[in-house]
């Protein structure tokens, strides 16, 4: 058969199959019915299974006499397309779940009260269970919940059938009607296993219970078992609702009768509906696998058709095995990375084992290099004692041990020489300098490189252990190791310029005012320094220091400008060297400069108010994908590893990182005004 005729085929079942469920025209839901309603078909459960089959309980609701379903005439269709299926009779399937139904019964007061026929209500009731309990299958447990100023159960859902009915034959109806309560009852005595249904009498409204009516809707739902109900007597539509809404959420109907022979009939068809049960095996398609969709299911029982449709999780298909055009499409599942060496019992004492000897390595290169040093000097200072006298008393001088950030022990002393030379030896120690002293810390190049290969490799070694040794996450702990104190020290460096700039307008007051009183230029920052805090204070003073030790005062005061970066102030010492030149008032200039930076600082602050939404938009724009891709090297690492793994998610990777780069230049460009 050629693909037109297969296509044709699959078109013909499928309108075949539609036509069968369009003949009832009947879905399975909730709602009241009478006790003679049309026999339609219901879907009692759906349970996908490990190989790409489902297993489904087809039934009948409201069945005719001694109706059962043919299981030849079974058809199945999954989302609109016709799926293959095989039916047996649920008592000749040995893999088929087990069924258990919890007869909850009302027994309060008002079930003594007389029917139309003279009957009492609760001995229809008891009538009607014992016509149940004749006809329901050997294999379905049943149990008994009674109901009234308490709730008992009287016997766990069990197939000695005779000893329910004799529990049932014992019931007194006396009390109030606790019925939500004994509702969450029956559905926690009834577990989680199999088919579970739960068949609810009463004959009116809730009296007492401690549950509440969505408590006992949730408990029915949440359970995924069935309730239908009936309502016994003359009871109101008021009364009606609350088990009409509980059997909304059970899936089934709620039947109002008060006629004690059509009570008994409606036991009855639970009886034949449990009895005519088939089980469905259904492959489901690849296409669909691990979606939810529409499963409709037609069969033919009494001489007529029956469907019920419903919306079901459909199982995985395996990946192994034959599959359809289209099950490539749609998301797929991320497969488990497989452990690799890093997984190994060994390896994390391993590595433990050669962090230690790498660091008692270089602290044994770091003491010998020191004291090298040491010996060497000494033997020198040894030698010359003999033959001078200032060398003897500076050798029997106590040496006065050095201040350090590290500390004052051998170790931190050698670390900090060894580091200070690879400093020097890479030209970095005047640029180390330089930033150390614009940000304020009292910290040698040599220090400040310890702390930082410290930070790094502890970054590294804190994400390799959160993430089991992970190549990407180890790598990405000390890549932000070397970055984040870098980015602390020019955070420092920028912050503390801003101050700098931010007080230049009062100290250039300050100095004014001074030199007008009649103080000498080292007079007047003198006296500012005296008067202020923060970076001026701390760099003026540093100036005046110098100044004292020889340096002209200009220079002195032009090494602050460059140390912090600031136009501003070189204006400010050019205007002192002018004035050293030709002379004038230069308590009024700077009078005037004070002024006309007061206003550029003034300008300055608004412009940060009105920019300050876009500078925190580039901010959490920037930020964003980092943060959550580190969170996904942390967490998932597989999913990176995708992209990494093959050569269109390395180009995503560039493309993704060129593409931030110039919206993160474009936000600055945009959010920076120069003033």
């Amino acid at each position: 058969m050629g693909r037109d005729g297969t296509r044709r085929t699959r078109v013909a079942a499928a309108a075949i199959v539609g036509a069968l469920l369009a003949v009832p025209a009947v879905l399975v839901g909730a709602g009241s019915a009478s006790a003679d309603a049309g026999m339609t078909g219901q879907i009692v459960s759906w349970e996908p299974q490990a190989d790409g089959h489902a297993t489904a309980v087809f039934g009948l609701q409201n069945p005719t006499a001694n109706a059962s379903i043919d299981p030849s005439t079974v058809k199945v269709m999954v989302d609109g397309q016709v799926v293959p299926s095989s039916a047996k009779p649920i008592g000749q399937d040995t893999t088929a779940p087990s069924r258990s139904t919890m007869l909850t019964m009302d027994v309060s007061g008002s079930m003594n009260e007389k029917l139309p026929n003279g009957t009492t209500k609760i001995v229809a009731a008891k009538q009607a269970a014992n016509s149940y309990l004749k006809s329901v299958p050997n294999d379905v447990k049943v149990g008994l919940v009674s109901f009234a100023d308490k709730v008992t159960v009287l016997i766990r859902p069990t197939v000695d059938h005779a000893a329910v009915q004799r529990a049932v034959n014992g019931l007194t109806a006396t009390g109030a009607t606790h019925l939500y309560d004994a509702v969450i009852t029956a559905v926690g005595v009834l577990g989680t296993d199999g088919v579970r249904s739960q068949l609810v009498l009463s004959d009116g409204a809730d009296e007492g219970s401690k549950a509440t009516l969505p408590q006992a809707q949730a408990a029915v739902k949440g359970s995924r078992s069935s309730l239908d109900a009936v309502s016994l007597g003359a009871t109101t539509a008021a009364q009606q609702a609350a088990l009409t809404k509980l059997a909304t959420a059970g899936g089934g109907q709620v039947v109002a009768t008060n006629d004690a022979a059509k009570l008994t009939d409606v036991f009855q068809q639970q009886a034949v509906s449990q009895a005519s049960q088939v089980v469905v095996d259904v492959t489901v398609p690849s296409s669909v696998s691990g979606t939810s969709k529409d499963v409709q299911i037609a069969a033919s029982a009494g001489g007529q058709t029956v469907g019920a449709t419903g919306f079901y999780i459909m199982p995985r298909t395996p990946t192994s095995g034959p599959t359809d055009a289209f099950a490539s499409y749609g998301p797929q599942p991320v497969a488990t990375v497989e452990p690799g060496v890093t997984a190994k019992p060994w390896f994390l004492p391993a590595a433990i084992g050669a962090l230690a000897l790498g660091l008692f390595a270089l602290l044994v290169v770091a003491f010998l290099s020191g004291d090298r040093e040491d010996q060497q000097s000494g033997r020198v200072r040894r030698r010359l004692a003999r033959y001078s006298l200032s060398a003897r008393s500076e050798a029997q001088q106590p040496t006065v041990p050095t201040s350090g950030a590290l500390g004052q022990s051998q170790v931190a002393k050698s670390a900090t020489e060894f580091a200070g030379r690879m400093v020097q030896s890479r030209d970095l120690d005047s640029m180390l300098a330089l930033k150390l002293e614009a940000a304020g810390l009292p910290l040698r190049p040599g220090e400040w490189l310890i702390i930082h290969v410290g930070i790094a490799v502890g970054a590294a070694v804190i994400l390799a252990l959160l993430t089991g040794f992970g190549v990407l996450a180890t790598l990405l702990g000390l890549v932000f190791g070397l970055l984040g104190p870098y980015l602390y020290l020019s955070t420092k460096e920028s912050r503390r310029k801003a101050a700098f700039a931010a007080q230049l307008p009062g100290t250039l007051q300050l100095l004014a005012g001074s030199l007008a009183a009649g103080h000498s230029l080292p007079q007047a920052v003198d006296t500012v320094v005296r008067d202020s805090d923060g970076p001026m204070a701390v760099e003026l003073n540093r100036a005046l220091v110098e100044s004292r030790l020889g340096v002209p005062v200009e220079d002195a005061l032009d090494g602050v400008a460059q140390r912090m970066d600031s136009v501003d102030f070189h204006w400010v010492v050019m205007a002192i060297r002018i004035q050293r030149e030709v002379g004038g008032n230069l308590a009024e200039v700077l009078a005037t400069v004070a002024a006309t930076m007061r206003e550029r600082e003034r300008l300055r602050r608004q412009v940060q108010v009105l920019s300050a939404e876009g500078r925190l938009s580039a901010v959490i724009l920037g930020a964003l994908p980092i943060v959550f891709a580190t969170y996904l090297v942390i967490v998932r690492p597989e999913y990176i590893g995708i992209l990494l793994s093959s050569p269109l998610g390395i180009i995503m990777i560039v493309f993704a990182v060129v593409l931030m780069i110039a919206g993160a230049f474009w936000l600055k460009r945009v959010i920076t005004v120069e003033v």
